[in-house]
């Protein structure tokens, strides 16, 4: 397969630089150079800091953390008895020693410092490293803070300043943690305003207005995610560590040997059937305490001072701060079983979160609401939006040729799926029931083709470009055309045969880009002068005029 692409790129406006604050987060209330903006102390004198360690409860918390990495093998020595012949049973003790040891030095080797300009943190027990942070370059602000953390009154504080690595204080008080966050973007927001405009006292109403909150009822949708799938495998994974040597015993115990025999006893129909009803069970529960840990006392906030608070999680918590003028959009996604029963999640498309990002997306950063029913995502977005408009306006469909395809590909994999099942199960002289699987495959194709094709569209409003693709998950993107830096339009050998392109308005946020796929090739330059008028005047010099490139 061929592909060919335009690219038509605007040099974003360098954003005018933040004022470097001057604050810390551990002064004393009664310092009389201190002010309070916003509740929080702030030193409007101090230029620097010493070096500090963390809090000293983590003298507690690394060296149970420590324990945690070394968990499969200490399990291994104390309760798999790999060592019961080589020495004094004490000796077992030193794999639990040992981790302990390194916890105490870790945080020995840990330091950091807050000037009046970034942040510093040296750690690292071998190879030492420091990672410093400039305040002027804050984009969000995470505090997390485990069972253990929150027993003891301290949470890590995770900042994101657009680089790949995001800035971690692993261990300060609960109160300095949040007073931190605070600091971070709600006075230095204020420091901003004051400096734009002096006379401008600012909010004078500091209530947080609450955007969105939990409800148990929503406990409901978590069977539908694959949240439940994710934590059995991680768990699957987990024990596979040490699995020969205990599973060798479990097995060998009166219990085990009950299973084994009751299994073997089964006819083949009836294991399949109660090993379905197992996994459903399995599934369901993991999915659902999954979904509490995770997501229990969700509260997303706006702040007068102009940022985005989301609180969540059952044992471990987590307070995630984002500036609104980092906000360049929404995404609203319905994957299958979700959409089945009438549930979405979104999420927020948000400027320099780096590596904030956690590897799924139930977690991130960017996350605005879990799933839940339809009409509250909806309604969440719109408010986080400001404009209820971009996700209620009648989406343009993309025209004959675009459905045609939906449907070719339906039916190509279909082919390529159906057919090799079909021919093995005659070569093999399989059950004839296998027969159904490329029938069925066949018959679904028109329809899953059409679906997708009803899923695929597009729209402009006066201030979004919003748009709609895929079935498996479904995807409502929505964008402000006023962060918008640029166009992309690609085609595939296939696609320009029958006349359509992928149009992408490239932003500064997420996975950088919003594609509006198999939109006819008469339409792009409409929208593109629609979206964004006069930024791709040099590249179309005359009325219908796309930029040049091979056909």
């Amino acid at each position: 397969m061929s592909s060919s692409g335009h690219d038509i790129d605007a040099t974003p406006d360098v954003p005018e630089e933040r004022p470097r604050p001057k604050y810390g987060p551990q002064y004393p209330a009664d310092d009389p150079g201190a002010t309070a903006v916003s509740g929080v102390a702030v030193d409007a004198r101090r230029k620097d800091t010493e070096w500090r360690r963390l809090d000293r409860r983590m003298l507690l918390i690394e060296p149970v953390d420590a324990i945690k990495s070394f968990l499969p093998l200490i399990i291994v020595v104390l309760f798999a008895g790999s060592t019961r012949n080589q020495g004094p049973w004490w000796t077992n003790l030193l794999v639990v020693f040992v981790p302990i040891v390194i916890g105490v030095w870790a945080w020995a080797t840990t330091s950091y410092r807050i000037t009046s300009e970034q942040l510093m943190l040296k750690r690292g027990i071998i190879q030492r490293t420091t990672h410093t942070a400039r305040l002027d370059r804050v984009r969000t602000v995470d505090v997390t803070a485990s069972l253990l953390q929150r027993l003891l009154g301290v949470a890590s504080v995770k900042i994101g300043t657009g680089s790949e690595t995001p800035f971690t204080l692993p261990g300060l008080a609960t109160a300095d943690a949040h007073a931190l966050r605070a600091e971070l973007l709600h006075v230095a927001r204020a420091e901003r305003d004051a400096s734009t405009d002096p006379d401008d006292p600012g909010p004078v109403d500091e209530q947080e207005t609450v955007l969105g909150e939990f409800s148990p009822a929503w406990i409901r949708y978590a069977p539908f995610s694959l949240t439940g799938l994710l934590a059995v495998l991680a768990v699957v994974g987990f024990a596979a560590q040490f699995f020969d040597d205990l599973g060798a015993r479990v097995l060998e115990s009166e219990a085990g040997g009950r299973v084994v025999d009751y299994v073997t006893e089964l006819s083949v129909v009836t294991l399949v059937v109660q090993g379905a009803v197992l996994a459903v069970v399995v599934l369901t529960l993991a999915a659902v305490v999954t979904y509490v840990l995770r997501y229990w006392g969700y509260r997303l906030t706006r702040h007068p001072r102009g940022t985005l608070a989301v609180s969540r999680g059952l044992l471990t918590t987590r307070h995630t701060t984002l500036e609104e003028r980092r906000l360049r959009g929404v995404s609203v996604t319905r994957p299958l079983l979700l959409r089945l029963v009438g549930a979405a999640k979104a999420d927020a498309l948000v400027t320099g979160l780096g590596g904030l990002e956690d590897s799924t997306s139930s977690s991130s950063s960017d996350m605005l609401t879990p799933p839940a029913p339809r009409a509250e995502v909806f309604r969440i977005a719109a408010d986080v939006l400001r404009d209820p408009e971009p996700l209620q306006a009648q989406l343009r469909m993309h025209g004959p040729a675009a459905r045609r395809r939906r449907h070719t590909r339906a039916l190509i994999f279909a082919v390529v799926l159906g057919v090799p099942i079909a021919v093995a199960t005659w070569w093999f002289d399989l059950s004839p029931y296998w027969y159904a699987v490329p029938a069925m495959l066949f018959l679904t194709a028109p329809i899953i083709g059409e679906a997708r094709y009803r899923r695929l569209g597009h729209t402009l409003t006066a201030q979004h470009v919003v748009s709609r693709i895929g079935l498996f998950p479904e995807s409502t993107t929505v964008v402000l055309t006023s962060a918008i830096i640029g166009w992309n339009i690609s085609e595939t050998f296939f696609q320009r045969r029958v006349g359509l392109v992928t149009l992408a308005a490239t932003v500064a946020a997420g996975s950088d880009s919003v594609e509006i796929l198999d939109i006819p090739l008469t339409e792009v330059e409409a929208i593109i002068r629609s979206a964004t008028p006069g930024m791709a005047e040099e590249f179309m010099t005359t009325p219908g005029a796309l930029p040049p490139g091979p056909r």
